[in-house]
């Protein structure tokens, strides 16, 4: 949670009056070290806004999703592992099971994790028969 800019004046201000940071982090209940990241960062920017514009999570290995529907429209019958051989030729990066998998999940496809399990059944119904 970021504290508001009126907050982090008057901290900074109190400590610039000579208090200690300490006794300044007691009376407005704030950690020690988030005054003097506070103050650290009015020396480099000379403010004390907090940063903005800065990407939240991973970087993102999908970037067009219009593309990746249609790619998945077009493999779906394919397991997790040939649809990314297929991905990586097409876009020349590599990427992970894991994120092809929450990718198909994100636009409403499920994956095959494994086509040997099934022909192993089928193999195995075919032999009962």
């Amino acid at each position: 949670m970021a504290y508001s800019i009126d907050l982090r004046e008057r901290v900074i201000e109190a400590v610039d009056e000579g208090k200690h940071i300490d006794e300044v982090a007691k009376t407005f209940k704030i950690c020690t070290r988030v005054i003097y990241n506070w103050l650290n960062l009015r020396r480099k920017t000379d403010s004390l806004k907090p940063k903005s514009g800065y990407q939240n999570g991973h970087s993102h290995k999908i970037t067009d999703w219009e593309h990746f529907k249609i790619f998945a429209a077009n493999h779906k019958h394919r397991t997790v592992k040939e649809m990314i051989s297929i991905w990586e030729k097409e876009k020349n990066y590599t990427m992970s099971a894991s994120v092809m998998e929450r990718a198909l999940k994100k636009i409403g496809y499920t994956s095959k994790k494994n086509l040997f399990t099934i022909k192993k059944l089928m193999l195995k119904n075919e032999n009962n028969i």
